[in-house]
């Protein structure tokens, strides 16, 4: 019968140590959380994001898109967006910003979120990058983002646009 008993004693011993091992603690378990909404956050920062009406929350959004594909860098206060205009809004566009400042040739380095033929194009130069012509983005600007320029990538109707606020 003493057997029985320590068998059982022994028995309660070890699940007493083994639950007591796998349970963190309310503390740990909201710490845990924590850095998973942080990670989470910061992986979320790094999408590439699609949607034309999120963006044109931010920013305005003259023309209907075609394509679009954008980031927000909201530590930096910044948003980089691709879009693709029809040909006919793409003329629009450029004579509009015409009228506010002349264009200036740039060069813009390819990101691996920016549309397939970009990166192409990039590639095809040697140097991961586009060429094309930059103007004022007045007409996209909005509260709080109120700087920045519109690129219109040459031999396309792909526009790259750079705002921030300051």
């Amino acid at each position: 019968m003493n057997s029985v008993k320590t068998g059982h004693i022994i028995a309660l011993f070890f699940a007493c140590t083994l639950f007591s091992a796998c349970g963190g603690g309310a503390n740990s378990n909201a710490a845990n959380h924590a850095a998973a909404a942080n990670s989470n956050a910061a992986a979320n920062a790094n999408i590439a994001r699609t949607n034309a009406e999120e963006l044109g929350l931010l920013v305005n959004m003259p023309y209907e898109t075609e394509e679009i594909v954008w980031k927000e860098d909201q530590q930096r206060k910044k948003i980089t967006a691709v879009m693709r205009f029809s040909p006919e809004d793409s003329k629009k566009i450029v004579a509009d910003a015409e009228k506010i400042k002349a264009p200036e040739k740039v060069t813009i380095p390819t990101a691996t979120w920016f549309p397939a033929e970009l990166i192409a194009q990039g590639d095809m130069s040697g140097e991961d990058s586009v060429n094309g012509l930059a103007y004022s983005a007045n007409a996209f600007l909005q509260e709080p983002y109120n700087q920045g320029r519109l690129v219109h990538v040459e031999d396309s109707d792909y526009f790259v646009l750079e705002v921030s606020a300051k």
